[in-house]
Order: structure tokens, then sequence, then C-alpha cells
């Protein structure tokens, strides 16, 4: 029996705008927030707070070929509230800033 292994992609590129005028481009990949088809997704991603949300639960769980899809300074900007284990923290900042 073969078996196929499917590896996390983006299934696309969705702009959001900040607050504070900023536009940043997020990429969409399906099963960081659950039960979101892809259309859901990339509408949902368009809120700020979503936004927010989907990316420090992209901090906690996704691998770093998600992660550097993300733009960098959007990642500094939430890493804090992550709440990450210290493990977790310390390979990311090592990831993020070498």
């Amino acid at each position: 029996m073969k078996r196929t292994t499917q590896f996390v992609k983006s299934m696309g590129v969705v702009q959001c705008a900040l607050s504070n005028g900023e536009v940043i481009n997020l990429p969409v990949v399906p099963g960081l927030l659950k039960h979101l088809s892809v259309e859901g997704l990339q509408e949902a991603l368009t809120d700020p707070v979503v936004a927010r949300k989907y990316t420090m639960e992209a901090l906690r769980k996704a691998p770093w070929q998600v992660l550097r899809l993300f733009p960098r300074p959007w990642l500094d900007t939430c890493i804090q509230e992550a709440s990450l284990p210290p493990s977790r923290l310390k390979a990311l900042a090592f990831m993020l800033h070498g």
C-alpha cells in the first residue's frame, strides 16, 4: 500500500488593513483556525482581530515552512502575545532573528 503525506501549504494570500493603516499580506493556510473553509478564512482574515488571532495560532503550532510565509515584522508584533512555551519562543526568536 502506498502512503502519501500532505504537507501544510498556503492556498493564497489575503491583504489585511490594520488599525494603524498598515496593510499586511497573510498566507491562507487551512487548519490554523478550525471550522473555516478556505473561502471563509480568506474573508475572515481581512479583519485585523482575526488576523492577529490567526497569526498567534500559527506561532503556537505551525511549522517554520508556514511561518516564513508571514511578514516577519508582523510575527515580531504578535509573538509576545502568543503565550508560547519558553522553548518554542526561543526557537522562533532564533529562526526570526538568526
